[in-house]
């Protein structure tokens, strides 16, 4: 073969194998770019989600207190009130038919269990927005009612005030705890794991007493015969 012909089929190679790996690193690109599409398309689906669950939630939680109390409200049977009688229908159409009355609560204990249990779940929604409330009183009050005062004494705000400065930082732990108790029971954080009550050391056992060792006998002199 001429040196000709073998720089052609060097060349024609030459060309080949070029081309081959320009296509299969064309082809590794566009699968990159095509991954890095999927995910920024699977984060963007994924962030909507959660944004429709979170909107969700708080919507659930906004209710929760209205509609837990609403179905013992609901719940409590009493007499049906009266329904005034129904005009007679026009000849030729048929009759309406009567609406469903409240079942009536016959038994007197039922009753009151019942209204127990709505006034429990009552309490129970008090105290939690309670314990909000009272961790926003005392010296708030207390300044409250003398700015009320149709001349509020400077000083006595001054003295309110520094109460409020050295007691603040266990006010904050109790608002936290109380709005955290609050989120909790409204369904949108999870309570705080208990904690695991700690082992107490035993107090080691009393060494028994040693055994008292008995007095040796007497020897008595021997008699003389």
């Amino acid at each position: 073969m001429s040196d000709k012909a073998r720089m052609i089929v060097i060349g024609a190679v030459s060309l080949i194998i070029g081309a081959a790996g320009g296509w299969w690193y064309g082809m590794m690109q566009v699968d990159d770019v095509t991954f890095k599409l999927m995910t920024a398309t699977h984060e963007k689906d994924q962030a909507v989600q959660n944004a429709d669950r979170l909107r969700k939630m708080n919507d659930d939680a906004a209710k929760k207190y209205g509609k837990d109390l609403g179905k013992l409200v609901m719940a409590v049977a009493t007499p049906p009130l009266p329904v005034p009688p129904a005009e007679a229908p026009a000849q030729g159409q048929p009759a309406p038919t009567p609406a469903a009355a409240a079942p009536a609560m016959d038994d007197p204990a039922k009753l009151i269990d019942s209204v127990r249990a709505m006034l429990a779940a009552r309490d129970h929604i008090r105290a939690t927005l309670d314990g909000v409330r009272a961790a926003m009183n005392s010296e708030f009050d207390a300044l409250a009612a003398e700015l009320g005062n149709a001349a509020p004494d400077s000083e006595k705000v001054k003295q309110i005030l520094e109460s409020l400065k050295q007691k603040w930082p266990q006010k904050e732990k109790d608002m936290e705890a109380a709005t955290r108790g609050l989120l909790v029971d409204l369904g949108i954080l999870q309570a705080a794991p208990a904690s695991k009550p700690t082992a107490t050391p035993q107090p080691a056992a009393a060494s028994a007493p040693a055994p008292a060792v008995a007095p040796a006998p007497e020897l008595k002199p021997a008699e003389k015969k």
